[in-house]
């Protein structure tokens, strides 16, 4: 039926794995001057084979592509006939491509680019990487995301041997959003080696297996102007990783402007709390003073329940947090921090959150042992001439 219209543009979409579907995607892909959008959703080996050969060509009209795959098999360098000067969003999923630098190159259109879920097998090097964004003038929003390795990747050099690249910076102007998952190591290469002037989002998710390095983290920070405008934050602990978001106070959406998230997966509960620890201390200095601090899990465990230990780690954490006013503690968190409050002297109770005025709790523990604690806290620090208001929190789920 393609024949009896006019040469429009045309967009194909593949999500159904059934023969007549591949069908039509087939007859598309060979009138490859008039295909302006792809998308391809898992196909099935069989169909990924049949599509392959046909996008080896040329698409000159090709603005938009997504390819999400369970297929391990890499791309080939002549992909796209290797040339993609008319795409601007592109997004590949679980999909090796590791000669994709080179069609970058000519991708000078680009405004959305997303590499999420990179094997090792499609592994891609940092400066190979940064060199192919150099051209991207328009890019607008930027994902690389590496899967969490379950032991150190071959591929990353040894930070006890690494050399820290000595390549000038390059300029990404119209970048506002980027998300970078991967080694500390792949992490602090790339931050490194850009520069971002209207960055206003940030999500960074780092594999700690052995040491942590965020020394170019905190400098890429110190660089972003529109981060340093955070007046709340959250600190979320899950199964094997902890979270903190840095936001505005008018933070409503998922990722709003002007937000910084980082996310450190390590298999040891002690030690994701002693890498937050470090990361906060290196990057918080560069940002506003926070009016608000939250602690939740997103889901609670019984077998996590030593992460919440009141060790020394708890303290170097909270007094990071010098300049909070109001402090949140859902269900869970409650019971651990009011334990390691009340560890103090009237005379040390003023150095941990000197500026606090309010705790909210879950309204189920205003009449409990947590208030308790919670209530020699508070008349401490009203010996000590600075009142603190214990109030229910409605949304302290877990």
């Amino acid at each position: 039926m393609l024949d009896i219209w006019p040469e429009l543009p045309i967009s194909v979409h593949h999500f159904h794995p059934s023969r007549q579907a591949a069908d039509d995607v087939v007859a598309v892909l060979k009138l490859n001057h008039r295909v302006s959008g792809i998308r391809l959703a898992h196909p099935t080996n069989t169909a990924w084979e049949t599509f392959a050969p046909l996008m080896q060509h040329s698409f000159p009209a090709l603005t938009h592509l997504w390819v999400e795959s369970y297929s391990p098999k890499q791309i080939s360098r002549s992909f796209l006939g290797g040339s993609a000067p008319s795409l601007r969003d592109l997004v590949m999923i679980a999909v090796p491509f590791p000669a994709l630098p080179e069609l970058l190159l000519s991708a000078t259109n680009l405004v959305r680019l997303w590499l999420d879920q990179i094997s090792p097998s499609g592994y891609i090097s940092p400066q190979a990487m940064v060199t192919s964004l150099s051209t991207l003038t328009r890019l607008e929003s930027l994902s690389v995301t590496f899967l969490v390795p379950r032991d150190r990747p071959e591929s990353v050099p040894d930070r006890a041997v690494r050399i820290p690249p000595p390549h000038p910076r390059i300029l990404l102007p119209s970048l506002t959003y980027l998300r970078l998952q991967g080694s500390s190591d792949y992490v602090e290469d790339f931050l490194a080696q850009i520069d971002t002037p209207l960055l206003e989002s940030v999500q960074i998710t780092l594999f700690s297996l052995d040491v942590l390095e965020v020394s170019e983290l905190a400098k890429f920070v110190r660089r972003a102007d529109k981060l340093l405008l955070a007046h709340q934050a959250k600190v979320t602990f899950m199964s094997d990783s902890i979270s903190i978001r840095l936001s505005p106070k008018s933070a409503l959406r998922p990722l709003p402007p002007k937000t910084l998230e980082l996310d450190l997966i390590c298999p040891q509960s002690t030690l994701r709390r002693s890498y937050l620890a470090q990361c906060c201390a290196s990057c918080l200095p560069t940002l506003s003073p926070f009016e608000s601090l939250r602690i939740v899990v997103s889901v609670y465990d019984p077998r996590q329940d030593p992460i919440f230990n009141p060790d020394p780690q708890w303290l170097e954490l909270l007094r990071l947090f010098d300049t909070v006013k109001k402090l949140y503690l859902s269900t869970y968190v409650a019971p651990r921090v009011a334990q390691i409050l009340r560890r103090f002297s009237a005379e040390q109770v003023m150095e941990v959150l000197p500026t606090l005025e309010n705790v909210f709790i879950s309204s189920d523990e205003l009449l409990g042992p947590v208030k308790e604690v919670l209530s020699e806290f508070a008349d401490a620090r009203q010996l000590a001439g600075h009142p603190l208001c214990i109030d229910g929190w409605e949304g302290a789920a877990y």
